[in-house]
């Protein structure tokens, strides 16, 4: 396993770590029990990975976590959670809430503090507001030893073009320790400013989803090629893969951990084997010309897939 510096926090993260959100949720979605878990968990540890990506919006999974993590130091491995801030009919305006959320937090995973506690789903139009009403609040939280760490995600379906992420490292570079979004083959917008933002303020990046949704699944690939009109009736990118769907997701991990500024590929799996397949892709790298053929191809590419 590679590892990558948290931005300028001197820790080292490996450069696959594990996400209890996606498609399985740790499993719930797949009837994955609390032994297999477990297994999942020690075996990411085996394998090297030593971040757990999690959130209080992801149903049980925080005390799922909690529970598959029992037996194992607590510096062996490092937490990353987050704070929902949106509701129905608005957001969350009083600060005292977050306080409650990462106590509850700590208290379903049983542990006294979180390595990184990140705001989740930022939108662009919001930060200006929340910024004002929860940083000196997260940055006590910070002060008392409850969190190494803070952090703001992306939500891409809603901001496919990363400017959450990027006003909040221009806005607060000395705040923010990592700042999380989507970056792959489908969706390169984060190299325009993202990335130079991420290595100025020296902020590291959690890479999410970079093959999730589209190029694990060939028909919704070919119809978003259709779309761009890069699809002759075979898969575009086919001169990748060779037509072969595992060595797409193979080669889309790879891409996703090529550019120096990533810290992280966040995988969310309830499958060892699964587990195993996606941290030994990051044992390659894409070729120059591979890796320049994908940039040329779909680097203005913003897409939530």
């Amino acid at each position: 396993m590679q590892y990558r510096k948290l931005g300028d926090t001197g820790v080292d993260v490996s450069l696959l770590s594990y996400g209890t959100g996606g498609p399985s949720k740790f499993g719930q979605a797949t009837g994955v029990d609390d032994a297999g878990r477990a297994r999942l968990v020690s075996r990411a540890l085996e394998l090297g990975v030593n971040l757990f990506d999690t959130a209080e919006a992801y149903g049980e999974s925080e005390a799922m976590l909690g529970r598959a993590v029992q037996g194992h130091a607590r510096d062996s491995f490092l937490i990353a959670t987050k704070w929902s801030y949106r509701l129905e009919d608005g957001i969350v305006t009083n600060p005292d809430v977050i306080v409650k959320s990462l106590e509850q937090s700590l208290d379903r995973m049983q542990t006294d503090y979180v390595d990184i506690f990140q705001i989740h789903g930022m939108l662009p139009h919001q930060y200006d507001e929340l910024a004002e009403g929860y940083i000196e609040v997260m940055q006590k939280l910070q002060q008392q030893g409850k969190t190494r760490f803070l952090g703001v995600t992306q939500m891409l379906t809603m901001d496919t073009k990363n400017e959450a992420m990027t006003t909040a490292m221009d806005r607060h570079p000395d705040v923010w320790d990592s700042v999380m979004f989507k970056y792959g083959i489908m969706n390169q917008w984060p190299t325009k400013r993202s990335f130079p933002l991420a290595k100025s303020s020296k902020t590291g990046i959690l890479n999410m989803a970079p093959v999730r949704l589209t190029l694990t699944r060939p028909e919704k690939l070919n119809e978003r090629m259709t779309e761009w009109g890069d699809n002759d009736g075979e898969n575009a990118l086919d001169w990748l893969s060779g037509g072969d769907s595992s060595e797409l997701i193979r080669k889309g991990y790879q891409f996703a951990a090529q550019p120096p500024e990533v810290t992280t590929v966040i995988s969310g799996t309830s499958s060892i084997a699964h587990l195993e397949s996606n941290v030994a892709a990051l044992d390659g790298t894409l070729t120059d010309e591979e890796f320049a053929k994908l940039k040329s191809a779909y680097g203005d590419s913003a897409s939530p897939d």
